[in-house]
């Protein structure tokens, strides 16, 4: 698992639309074999984890960190139990130690989750399974995160 992990963390150069495309591509080869349904005890978990060189100063609290957002599907019967799991899930996962290219010690350390939502309906091809509501933005700002196909695909 820590080969996984370390293989991850190296090739997915934009967290936020790798994961989410990850999370997509499974999905949908998930859904070629059959539909999940979904009985109301689907979460989407994202964990936040840092990542830190051991012995370096920890006092200050505005010191620049190499930080993840990574979004996992659960399975629970209630969204404490959801917590529960992806918390401890992240942590088997994501919390690492490992020595770098520069000889430096990293810690991975999982600091929580930032967010946890049910997903309502059957996991399926082209199924809603999340949605952001960006507010109130300008038609300039709504069009500009837009990516074209080409932008996608070089992530």
């Amino acid at each position: 698992m820590l080969v996984k992990t370390l293989t991850k963390h190296k090739s997915f150069k934009n967290t936020g639309q790798n994961v989410r495309h990850h999370l997509i591509q499974t999905l949908a080869l998930q859904s070629m074999v059959n539909k999940i349904k979904n009985n109301g005890d689907w979460f989407l978990a994202d964990i936040v984890e840092r990542a830190e060189v051991v012995g370096k100063d920890k006092s200050n609290p505005n010191r620049r960190c190499l930080t993840w957002t990574n979004t996992i599907l659960i399975q629970a019967l209630s969204i404490s139990e959801a917590y529960d799991k992806a918390l401890k899930k992240g942590k088997e996962n994501y919390s690492m130690r490992y020595k770098a290219a520069s000889g430096e010690t990293v810690n991975w350390k999982v600091l929580g989750l930032s967010s946890l939502v049910p997903i309502y309906e059957d996991i399926e091809d082209g199924a809603e399974i999340a949605f952001t509501d960006e507010g109130y933005i300008s038609a300039k700002r709504s069009e500009n995160m837009v990516m074209s196909k080409r932008q996608i695909l070089s992530n």
